[in-house]
């Protein structure tokens, strides 16, 4: 890392919704690095947000019978909530109607129209007020049918304003060839890779002009800026002082417009690029995909009130490795719940201070110093499933160590073998405590309290 700078961001989350479970995974991704890098001394910056104009907004705003505003503010206030009780540390929350946010918009736009990268012309064709996109016919079911909203596509015809994006095609394929923009995973790569090598770019669309609820076009007030150029430019306006990052996480359903349309921008700005895109896959529900019509989004807040936010945190990291698609089970949950965590962590504790207490070990806390590559790469390589496996090999290893030992024997026949095993399984769950952190940081604070002063309370109470 260059400067031992990291600067994280996940995408701002459009806010004609509430934050769900999907939402949640990004941001926690985003939380368990900046935390491991933090404790590598890195000057980590996390930047997450809400992106809040477009004519989906005004739209359920008008539903709900308040102005646009109102209903924006109440929504990102509902997302920075959701996130102190998830215990999501982030450095800088982004709206895209802080002031702040719509100037530089409006100035890096300036700058790209002066030199030429932007035109007016007459745009005819199908848009999503859902996906707040425009649309090809081949994209879309008969009938000009949107597959993801299931809704009749509007034909609109306007005269707006285009950005060449055209003009970018080669130099992005080069950019991904040559390293210079990493995409991972490389099945994510070769997707993007793949469209881009087959498929011409046309210019985008950067206005509209029936649009109000938006940031205004600077060289002509009677157009607003596309929501997605809007959105995508909130990296640069909340990462000044920061550029570039060095990871950019997003799922793989806007990859393309973080793959293809961000660099471009960036290009034609003279902008660096990002170091690294990294695109995950989506959460199926009980082996449905999320919808609010089927009634099953997953709310992370209420499952933090019944299991804890650690539990979920680790759940979501566990269970499927990340960038791939995976499925969220309650049934499941539990399960891990009771397995992993109240039985081999959280029993790991609680016998080994009983243990300590019963047997009147000596022994005092320090910091640990003990080193585990294999799990710190897998972390940094965000293989966070791989990372939690090794540690609970850790987790394992001593409870059978308690198993093989028996120390209740030894307090018989072997009273130094006794301190050996209990002092080394007291190191090993100070290990484990800086283990988990990044994943489980209240879990690890309790095992360190615990640890220094030999009060024993259950990490991981017994559910119902």
């Amino acid at each position: 890392m260059e400067n031992n700078k990291f600067f994280i961001s996940t995408p701002i989350y459009y806010v004609n919704d509430t934050p769900h479970i999907g939402h949640a995974y990004t941001t926690i991704a985003a939380d368990i690095l900046a935390r491991y890098w933090k404790t590598k001394g890195a000057n980590v910056f996390f930047l997450t947000g809400t992106d809040e104009h477009g004519a989906k907004i005004a739209q359920a705003a008008q539903k709900n019978n308040i102005s646009p505003k109102n209903f924006v503010d109440d929504v990102s206030a509902k997302y920075q909530a959701a996130w102190q009780v998830l215990n999501i540390k982030y450095d800088h929350f982004i709206r895209t109607t802080d002031p702040n946010h719509e100037k530089f918009v409006q100035s890096f736009l300036q700058k790209i129209y002066d030199s030429g990268e932007i035109y007016k012309d007459k745009y005819q064709g199908l848009y999503c007020i859902g996906c707040e996109e425009y649309k090809a016919e081949k994209d879309l079911d008969e009938g000009n049918i949107c597959p993801l909203h299931k809704k009749e596509c509007d034909l609109i015809e306007e005269d707006i304003y285009f950005f060449k994006l055209s003009k970018y095609q080669k130099q992005i394929l080069e950019a991904i060839q040559g390293g210079k923009l990493v995409i991972e995973p490389e099945s994510r790569r070769n997707e993007i890779f793949k469209f881009l090598a087959k498929e011409p770019l046309k210019d985008l669309a950067i206005s509209r002009s029936k649009v109000p609820w938006g940031i205004a076009v600077p060289w002509d007030k009677s157009q607003t800026i596309y929501v997605w150029v809007d959105a995508l430019l909130n990296y640069l306006s909340g990462g000044e002082g920061v550029w570039p990052p060095q990871l950019q996480l997003i799922a793989k359903d806007i990859s393309r417009f973080h793959a293809i349309i961000w660099p471009a921008m960036l290009m034609a700005a003279g902008y660096e690029l990002p170091e690294k895109l990294f695109i995950h896959g989506y959460f199926t529900i009980n082996g449905q995909k999320m919808s609010k019509t089927l009634g099953n989004v997953i709310d992370p807040v209420e499952i933090a009130k019944v299991y804890g936010v650690d539990p979920l945190r680790y759940f979501l990291f566990r269970e499927v490795p990340f960038g791939e698609d995976g499925d969220f089970s309650l049934a499941r949950f539990d399960e891990r719940y009771r397995a992993d965590l109240a039985n081999d962590l959280g029993n790991l504790l609680q016998r080994t201070l009983m243990m300590a207490q019963k047997y009147r070990l000596s022994w005092i806390y320090q910091a640990p110093t003990q080193a585990y590559p294999e799990i710190e790469k897998a972390i940094e390589e965000l293989r966070f499933s791989d990372a939690l496996n090794r540690i609970w090999q850790v987790i394992n290893n001593a409870n059978k160590t308690i198993d093989q030992e028996k120390p209740w024997e030894l307090a018989e026949t072997n009273k130094e073998k006794l301190v050996t095993t209990i002092t080394g399984l007291l190191n090993i769950l100070n290990d484990i405590s800086k283990l988990i952190a990044p994943f489980m940081p209240e879990t690890s604070e309790k095992m360190v309290t615990q640890l220094k002063t030999n009060r024993i309370q259950p990490l991981f109470p017994r559910k119902k």
